[in-house]
């Protein structure tokens, strides 16, 4: 996985799409490098070492301690309180790895980065709620340097993806968030799944069977074991047939699988 991370195949998928010129991991590449420096965290906590001494990357390197200081540094200075993508917009799925990811390094080597997180949090709940009585629960990103949303930008997809990762961190607060937003899955006979539009797939910030896993993942967590067990019926077709988005689907079921009321907030907070 670590190996994979660091394929071109794999980070230049939003690097060089929006022509982003700096390094991909000196700044706002967050959805990359966020991800990175949380999966080096989960890898320091499981074996005690990181997978390689340094990152190395386009004949540059730096340590997870450096990476964890540079994504907390870019957090603090920032006008929203959170890391910058693209066209120094913060989003709402990349942050969350964010506050993750410093709420590990701190549980690792005694660090007070996760005292950031409360002022992306703020942003997220005065700016980022969209507060309409049904469909998406954020606007998933914020104006260019600004605290303002990117009110044209929603996504039930996004939504899910992000409450489930900051159930680690938040749970009480996703769980209140999680009891309105519960009312856009789609109940059947056959089971349950959250319906993502053509538009939001095609422009492959989500899908049907994606959305329907990050619920499932995050049902499990909260311990909602009747509708997890009615998502888990609605995906387990596609497991016998094989997804379409392989490993990332599979990967997500076993997740789902394998997780116990809070087992994700106790493997970020120890």
């Amino acid at each position: 996985m670590y190996r994979g991370l660091l394929d071109p195949r794999c980070w230049t998928y939003w690097h060089s799409e929006l022509n982003e010129a700096s390094w991909p991991l000196q700044e706002r590449n967050l959805t990359f490098a966020g991800r990175l420096a949380t999966f080096v965290g989960f890898y320091i906590d499981a074996f005690g070492m990181p997978p390689a001494e340094r990152i190395v990357l386009e004949n540059r390197s730096t340590t997870y301690a450096e990476l964890s200081e540079s994504l907390w540094r870019q957090m603090t200075s920032s006008p929203t309180g959170g890391v910058t993508c693209y066209r120094r917009e913060s989003m709402t799925q990349c942050n969350a790895h964010s506050l993750i990811n410093n709420v590990l390094h701190d549980r690792l080597f005694g660090t007070r980065y996760a005292d950031a997180n409360d002022r992306w949090l703020k942003t997220l709940e005065a700016n980022l709620l969209t507060r309409d009585a049904a469909g998406a629960l954020f606007y998933f990103g914020t104006e260019s340097a600004s605290c303002s949303p990117a009110k044209h930008r929603r996504s039930l997809g996004i939504d899910i993806w992000t409450l489930f990762l900051m159930s680690a961190v938040i749970p009480d607060r996703v769980r209140l968030w999680f009891g309105n937003w519960r009312r856009n899955i789609l109940h059947t006979a056959d089971g349950a799944r959250v319906m993502i539009d053509s538009d939001e797939s095609k422009a492959e910030s989500s899908s049907t069977p994606l959305a329907t896993a990050w619920t499932f993942c995050l049902a499990r967590e909260l311990g909602e074991s009747e509708l997890a067990e009615a998502l888990r019926v609605t995906l387990l077709a596609e497991v016998e047939a094989g997804f379409e988005l392989d490993p990332l689907l599979s990967g997500l079921y076993l997740l789902g699988e394998s997780l116990q009321p809070n087992s994700f907030q106790r493997l970020v907070q120890g």
